[in-house]
This record gives structure tokens, sequence and C-alpha cells, in this order.
């Protein structure tokens, strides 16, 4: 194990990088420093380092599925945008007909929007916790399954909440889906805390906070369900403030670490 560490630290000192910065502030290793600890673990015949770095590359597979599945839905989104005046004799649609229509399909366009924000939010919050991870559970992995099962499921709530009118149903729907994937992901937080699936000395401040604001959103989804019933379309500004309240637990909890 001295052979290997002191071998991967001259062979990135000879790049001019500084010794396993990425393991002195807890993050996850980049694939490629995996995949060299790995090779240099075989040609050792290291079984443990070996084993390490393997769960490494799975969490690493898991991090690049999760992102080209958001990457997916996001795109679906944007496929799903209605074209100002329609596709049939475009050339002959004056630029006044194209504003009206766009103004005709100003719902789908706002519902688009929510979307793309609210699927940010969920992949920032998974981006900022999987950066320390470094054993994924198969319970972490079914859960993370799950995750982008809503994940998918976006484009098709979002156009629920953008086609007829709306009703509680819609909404509701939209919301529900949105609350149960927060709900998701801080289970998944928990199980990587309790599990110490990270690195043996890193501060948990971090994912404790990820948790506080995953909790926070999952409440602001729930909430809007009911209040719908009493205040209609302004059970939206629901959403915004729980992105609010969200954005302000991480500012104080910034605050009191600093201080």
């Amino acid at each position: 194990m001295t052979r290997i560490s002191s071998r991967y630290a001259d062979s990135v000192t000879d790049r001019g990088k500084p010794d396993r910065q990425d393991d002195e502030v807890g993050e996850r290793p980049s694939s490629e420093l995996v995949t060299e600890r790995l090779s240099t673990a075989e040609v050792e015949d290291d079984i443990a380092e070996a084993q390490r770095e393997m769960e490494f590359a799975a969490v690493e597979r898991l991090i690049f599925f999760t992102d080209a599945v958001v990457a997916i839905a996001l795109t679906l989104l944007a496929l799903e945008l209605p074209v100002p005046g329609g596709t049939q004799n475009a050339e002959s649609i004056s630029i006044s007909e194209m504003l009206g229509d766009a103004r005709q399909h100003i719902d789908d366009y706002i519902a688009f929007l929510i979307s793309f924000v609210v699927i940010a939010a969920h992949w920032r919050l998974h981006h900022r916790i999987f950066r320390y991870v470094r054993v994924a559970t198969k319970a972490i992995i079914r859960l993370n399954i799950y995750w982008l099962l809503l994940i998918v499921l976006t484009p098709f709530t979002t156009k629920m909440l953008s086609i007829g009118h709306m009703n509680l149903l819609r909404f509701g729907t939209y919301a529900a889906t949105q609350a149960l994937q927060f709900a998701i992901f801080a289970v998944i937080v928990v199980l990587i805390i309790r599990g110490q699936h990270v690195s043996p000395g890193l501060d948990l401040q971090g994912l404790q906070e990820g948790f506080r604001q995953t909790v926070a959103l999952a409440i602001g989804f729930a909430v809007s369900i009911p209040l719908y019933v009493l205040i209609h379309q302004w059970a939206f500004a629901v959403w915004a403030l729980a992105s609010m309240v969200s954005n302000l637990i991480r500012r104080l909890w910034h605050r009191r670490t600093s201080a």
C-alpha cells in the first residue's frame, strides 16, 4: 500500500499537480486517478486497494449515468416546446402572426422554464452530495434509479401542467412528483451520512446542509398541493418560496460555519 501511494504521489507531482489534493479536501478522485490506482493495485496484487478503487469506479459510473439521464430529460423538455406559427407554411407567416401564436402558447414556455429550473435544482443537489460519495450501496443505487424515474417523468408532468385548463389534478400531479423526488433524495443523503460512505476525515456539515435544502424543497412542493385549493394559481409562488427558503438555509449555514 505504501509503494502504491508513493508511486501515485510521484506521478501526480511529475505532472505539476498537488499530491492527492482531491483526497485532502474530501472529494472523490477523478476518473483518471481511479483508473491509475486500480491498474497499480492489480499489478501489485493488492486486493484491498483494488476493491476500494472498484467502488470508486462504480460510483463514477452511477454519476455518469445520472448526468446522462438528466441531460436527456432537459432535451425532451425543449423538444416539446411549440414553434411560434407552427412548422407548416412557415415562409408565409408574418412576424405579428408568430408573436400572436407565441402568446397563445405562453403557458408552455412558462412550464418549460419552471421544469428547467426544477431539474437543474435536482441535479445541483445530486452533484453537491455525490462529489463526496465513495461507496454506493445497493440501497443508494436503487433509490437513485427511482429518483431518475421521476426525472424522466418530468417532461410528461410538464405537459400536464401546460395543456388545458389548470386544475388540482394537473397541479397536484406535478407538485407531488417533485415532492416525492426531493424526499427520495433526502433518504439517499441520510443513507450516505449514516453509512459514512465518504472520506473518513470529511466534515459532514456540507452533506447535512444539502439534506436540509432537500427537505425544505420537498415540503414546499407538498404544501403547495392543499394550498392550491385555497389560493389556486398563486400556489405556484410556494415553489419559488421553497427555493428561496432553501437558499436562505444554505447561506445561514455558511455564515454559522464561518463564524
